[in-house]
């Protein structure tokens, strides 16, 4: 995870300050260490380049522990806080989700092969286009990440949260590779996978986290822009009205909300502008 963004995370639980506990770092990324919050006297672990701030740390590691358990972890007291709580349940990338997203960065596809850009991404794109977006943003309901990236050629920089540590991991290996990504290519096309071509991409503005939309960690008005998803990886918000609430906190006086027309209920506010399935308002 980016340094400027850990700058930025507060406590899940309470809000107050985390202090960064580095174990291994690379360039200006934090590959290992710690989130502390000496109010609260409780850590969350950074692990494989990932904040993990869910709300219920506990909850978490036991319903996703499969990944934890499959990750390689260099520090041995991050190995131990992890593996000492990490349960036996299972969560797996959704692939379908991947090749949807990205099947239009395909390098060399086979003849008849669907290199349709994912619409929903576009329309985000040039919504964030006509309200004239600009500083930092946070998408909620990443998922594997093609929105983050997507808003990545306006903002300078864009944190994707999605509750699915599965997903996370996925959506930051597809920013920071710089091997070859492939996708299973169709039975019948006579190649076994695909080679996608990230150049397209703007990966240096995107990072991501996992968290809760109910309970984000970032301070009042930290961004300048949000994104609000109906859901991420693991389904619909289990609240979707605190989700809301914690979309307006977040982001600052002046800057702007966008959400999915499935979010839509009675008493929100006037879209400003809308492109395919997105609103976007103020935020007053």
């Amino acid at each position: 995870m980016k340094r400027a963004w850990t700058d930025r995370l507060v406590s899940p639980t309470t809000g107050s300050v985390l202090e960064l506990d580095p174990v291994r770092i690379a360039d200006d990324e934090v590959v290992e260490g710690f989130l502390v919050s000496r109010d609260e006297r409780e850590v969350w672990p950074i692990v494989a380049g990932v904040a993990v701030l869910p709300h219920d740390l506990g909850a978490h590691l036991g319903a996703q522990g499969s990944v934890y358990r499959r990750s390689p972890i260099n520090d041995p007291r991050l190995a131990r806080f992890l593996l000492g709580r990490a349960g036996t349940g299972y969560v797996v990338v959704p692939f379908d989700e991947v090749v949807a997203q990205y099947r239009d960065l395909a390098r060399d596809p086979p003849e008849g092969y669907d290199t349709t850009p994912d619409p929903e991404h576009v329309a985000l794109a040039a919504l964030a286009g006509t309200i004239g977006a600009q500083g930092t943003g946070v998408v909620v309901g990443s998922g594997v990440g093609r929105g983050v990236f997507a808003l990545g050629t306006r903002l300078e920089a864009v944190l994707g949260f999605d509750r699915s540590i599965a997903c996370v991991r996925r959506a930051r290996n597809i920013a920071v590779t710089v091997e070859d990504f492939f996708l299973p290519a169709p039975k019948g096309s006579g190649m076994k996978e695909i080679p996608l071509d990230f150049a397209p991409l703007t990966r240096t503005a995107a990072d991501f986290a996992l968290a809760d939309a109910e309970a984000l960690p970032l301070a009042d008005e930290a961004v300048d822009l949000l994104v609000l998803y109906p859901g991420d990886s693991l389904g619909r918000w289990p609240d979707a009205d605190a989700a809301w609430r914690e979309a307006r906190r977040v982001t600052r006086v002046g800057g702007h909300v966008l959400w999915h027309e499935a979010l839509d209920a009675e008493g929100l506010p006037a879209p400003i502008a809308t492109e395919g399935p997105w609103r976007a308002v103020a935020r007053a």
